[in-house]
């Protein structure tokens, strides 16, 4: 679980090399030190003593594992929340109890149409509508207005903007045959799943398994595709980055243009996800800018493109990630 500094952070500057290694930790968390100086081009310890500057800076939060929890049963739904009559205490009460629910992936504080963004996860349309109904029942004289939106899949594509690399791209909601998990397989996910870089060594130590077993399951886990990537979680404004949210409802919208904008998000080196969402949104597009005139010039594009299909969208910035988990449940 991560939870981000409220103040406004002091932004650092990164050199070419500092970028680079942000570049290769999102692209795989796990490569060695070793492997990483050989890519950069500086001695091992150079690339240890400038990720330890990073964390230490809070350039980066954590290294994170990304789990297709599409395979595991799960479907995410999204839940946008506009609060009214609340205090700041009030506030970080429902952080606060979206933060320890075990089926939150996600949880950021917004400025815009809305105030936060939650996105969970249930097996069902009834589980999700327990989920729901138990937060409303709590906290619905607070919440002046919400929606619900089913995400139908979403890809996630690397940070190209930092430096050049290659492309990636990551699609979860897409049905698949259900792969059951071992308690050890949970064990290794839950101790992973925000801790991406952990040793062998480290982890046989936290789960009380051998190395040996450790090894196999992860292979496994990365053969089943459940396992599909290690990350790093950055921290955007620390190093001069907004993370907008565009979200679009659409008109005329066939299986073409779907296509066409999925290739124009696929493609756009500040586009780091697209979900496709049924409810009274139909698409939801994540952009790091550096600035809002950056992200205007991308709006204004995107509006050329397909103002054939495009009715009308939201635009909101995430001002504070409170949660990102890939792997929130109990076990």
């Amino acid at each position: 679980m991560i939870k981000e500094m409220q103040s406004r952070p002091k932004t650092i500057k990164l050199d070419l090399k500092d970028r680079k290694i942000l570049t290769l930790l999102d692209e795989n968390a796990r490569y060695t030190n070793a492997q990483i100086a050989k890519r950069v081009g500086l001695s091992k310890p150079a690339v240890e003593y400038r990720i330890s500057r990073l964390k230490k800076n809070e350039a980066i939060f954590a290294f994170y594992t990304v789990i297709n929890f599409t395979k595991l049963g799960y479907n995410q739904y999204k839940l946008y929340l506009k609060f009214q009559d609340t205090s700041i205490e009030k506030e970080k009460q429902i952080s606060k109890y979206w933060f320890e629910s075990s089926n939150t992936v996600w949880i950021g504080n917004l400025r815009g149409k809305w105030d936060m963004a939650v996105s969970i996860l249930a097996h069902s349309n009834f589980e999700f509508g327990k989920i729901l109904s138990e937060f409303m029942s709590r906290f619905s004289s607070f919440i002046l207005e919400k929606d619900v939106l089913l995400t139908e899949y979403s890809p996630i594509y690397a940070r190209e903007y930092l430096t050049e690399t290659k492309p990636s791209e990551f699609v979860y909601g897409v049905p698949s045959e259900i792969y059951s998990l071992s308690e050890i397989d949970k064990k290794i996910l839950k101790n992973m799943s925000n801790s991406s870089r952990i040793s062998i060594i480290d982890l046989a130590d936290r789960t009380k398994l051998s190395r040996d077993i450790i090894n196999y399951r992860i292979k496994k886990l990365q053969k089943e595709n459940i396992i599909v990537q290690y990350r790093a979680y950055l921290n955007l404004p620390k190093i001069g980055i907004k993370l907008y949210k565009v979200i679009l409802r659409m008109k005329n919208f066939s299986p073409a243009e779907e296509k066409n904008i999925k290739m124009y998000v696929e493609k756009h080196k500040q586009a780091t996800q697209l979900l496709k969402l049924i409810g009274s949104y139909d698409l939801e597009i994540e952009f790091e800018t550096e600035n809002e005139n950056q992200l205007y010039e991308v709006l204004n594009e995107l509006r050329q493109k397909f103002s054939d299909v495009i009715r009308d969208l939201d635009i909101v910035r995430v001002t504070e990630t409170i949660k990102y988990d890939f792997f929130p449940f109990n076990i």
